[in-house]
C-alpha cells in the first residue's frame, strides 16, 4: 500500500516439547525396529499373540483410558549369556535416534534386569515401571530410585505395572494420583495383610480388592516419593527449559537489563501458572502458591554479565499433593 507499510515478522517456528504420554515396551524376542502402534491389531502384525511383547501390549491397550500410541522395539536377548548389560546397551543405542517416550517397560523382569534398567532410567527424566513376584527385590531397592516404581504381584504375567502406566499415561500430569487406580484384566493378589503391609513398607505397591473395588494400593517410587510428585518435577523442568529457550531463540535479542530479565521471569511464571491450572501447584483462595525471585542486573558480577549468563533465578512453589488417607474420629453420646 502506498502510504502504509505493514510488515509482519512470524515468530511461530515450533520448538519441540517433551511428551509425557508415550510408553515404550522393550522386547527381547528377535530384532525388530522401533515402531509406534495405535491398536493391538497393529502389534499382531509384528509380534505373534503368544509372545510376551504382544501380551504386554494387549494389557496396555486394554485399559480405559489408554494411550493413543505405544512404542515398541525388540532385540535378541538371552538372560544367561547376555546379562542385563545388554539391555542397557540396547537402550543407549535406541535413544540416539528415539527419545520421545516417557514411560519405560520391559518384558524381561528378573531382579537383575529390573535393577539395571532402574539404573539406566535414573539418568533421564523418565518413569520406569516393573512387575515382580519378589517382595525381597522391593526391599533391596527401597530408597534408591526416583524413577522406578515396582508392583509386586503373585501373578506377574498379568503385567499390572504396565497396565497402570497405560491407564495413567493419557491423564494430565497433576490431575491424578497413582493410588486407587483400576487396571482392567488384572486380578487382586492373594497376599494377606501382613504381606501387603510389607510391600508398601518397602516403597512398592500391589494390586488389592478393597470394599469390592480392585485397585493399585500405593502410588510411590522406590525412593518413597509419590509418582505424581516425580512427574510434576519432570514436567516443570522440561517446560521451563523449553519456554526460556523459545524466548532466547525466537527473539532477536533478550537484553541483559532488568527488563530483559523480566522477560525470562515471565516465561517461568507462565509455566508455573500452567502447572497451577493442571493441579500441580497449590492455591490459597484461588491464588497459586508460588514465588519467583530474580536477580537485579546491578547485583550480578560484571564477569558473569560478560559471559551472558543469567544466574540465580530462583522460584519456589507449594505442591498441591493429594489426600490418600483419612483419619476420622467421632463421639456418640446421649
Amino acid at each position: 500500500m502506498r502510504y502504509v507499510d505493514v510488515q509482519i515478522t512470524r515468530e511461530t517456528k515450533p520448538i519441540s516439547e517433551k511428551g509425557f504420554g508415550l510408553p515404550l515396551i522393550i522386547g527381547t524376542t528377535g530384532d525388530k525396529p522401533y515402531k509406534v502402534y495405535r491398536e493391538i491389531e497393529d502389534v499382531a502384525t509384528d509380534y505373534i499373540e503368544t509372545t510376551k511383547e504382544y501380551k504386554m501390549a494387549s494389557r496396555m491397550f486394554g485399559q480405559e483410558p489408554r494411550p493413543q500410541e505405544i512404542a515398541m522395539f525388540s532385540f535378541d536377548y538371552d538372560s544367561v549369556s547376555d546379562g542385563p548389560t545388554a539391555l542397557v546397551a540396547a537402550m543407549n543405542e535406541l535413544v540416539k535416534k528415539h527419545k520421545d517416550f516417557y514411560y519405560l517397560t520391559c518384558v524381561e523382569q528378573g531382579d537383575e534386569e529390573i535393577t539395571a534398567l532402574a539404573d539406566w532410567a535414573s539418568t533421564s527424566d523418565r518413569i520406569y515401571g516393573a512387575t515382580t513376584p519378589n517382595i525381597a527385590l522391593a526391599e533391596t531397592l527401597k530408597g534408591q530410585y526416583d524413577n522406578l516404581f515396582i508392583e509386586v504381584h503373585d501373578q506377574p504375567e498379568f503385567y499390572v505395572a504396565e497396565g497402570l502406566i497405560a491407564t495413567c499415561a493419557p491423564r494430565e500430569i497433576g490431575s491424578f494420583t497413582w493410588t486407587f487406580k483400576n487396571v482392567k484384566g488384572v486380578p487382586a493378589v492373594g497376599y494377606d495383610n501382613s504381606e501387603i503391609n510389607a510391600i508398601e513398607a518397602a516403597n512398592a505397591s500391589t494390586y488389592i480388592e478393597e470394599a469390592g473395588i480392585l485397585m493399585n494400593s500405593h502410588g510411590v517410587v522406590t525412593s518413597g516419593e509419590y509418582i505424581d510428585i516425580i512427574q510434576a518435577t519432570h514436567f516443570l523442568k522440561a517446560r521451563m527449559a523449553e519456554s526460556v529457550f523459545r524466548l532466547l531463540a525466537l527473539k532477536e535479542k533478550v537484553p541483559y537489563t532488568d527488563a530483559g530479565i523480566a522477560l525470562v521471569v515471565a516465561e517461568i511464571e507462565g509455566v508455573l501458572n500452567q502447572a497451577f491450572k493442571m493441579g500441580i501447584v497449590a492455591d490459597e483462595v484461588g491464588i497459586p502458591l508460588f514465588s519467583i525471585t530474580p536477580p537485579r542486573r546491578k547485583d550480578i558480577p560484571k564477569n558473569t554479565i560478560a559471559k551472558r549468563i543469567l544466574p540465580d533465578l530462583r522460584w519456589r512453589c507449594v505442591v498441591a499433593g493429594a489426600i490418600e488417607n483419612v483419619e476420622i474420629r467421632g463421639v456418640l453420646s446421649l
